[in-house]
């Protein structure tokens, strides 16, 4: 049933029927279905793909959000940092 569960994630309806009539009907044939699913999820993460390849290449982009995200960390752990407890901080040294 895994397979089915990927297969709906990304097949279009008419394949997920064809599956399912196959696979009530014991005629299934699994070489089949995972062929169609490796197809059907390469075209359904084609999108990404693309997306991902064009963001790849912006290095001002990718400076940018990196920066941004050291941020959130350090605010984040000074936040931590002076939630902590003085002796909690004193015993870990």
């Amino acid at each position: 049933r895994n397979l089915f569960l990927l297969l709906q994630a990304v097949s279009d309806q008419s394949t997920i029927d064809h599956f399912e009539q196959q696979y009530n009907s014991m005629s299934i044939r699994y070489g089949d279905l995972k062929k169609q699913l490796a197809e059907d999820m390469v075209s359904f993460t084609a999108p990404f793909r693309e997306k991902i390849k064009a963001l790849s290449g912006d290095e001002a982009l990718i400076k940018r959000v990196a920066g941004m995200g050291a941020e959130k960390a350090r605010e984040s752990a000074r936040k931590t940092h002076d939630d902590t407890p003085d002796k909690i901080r004193k015993r870990r040294r």
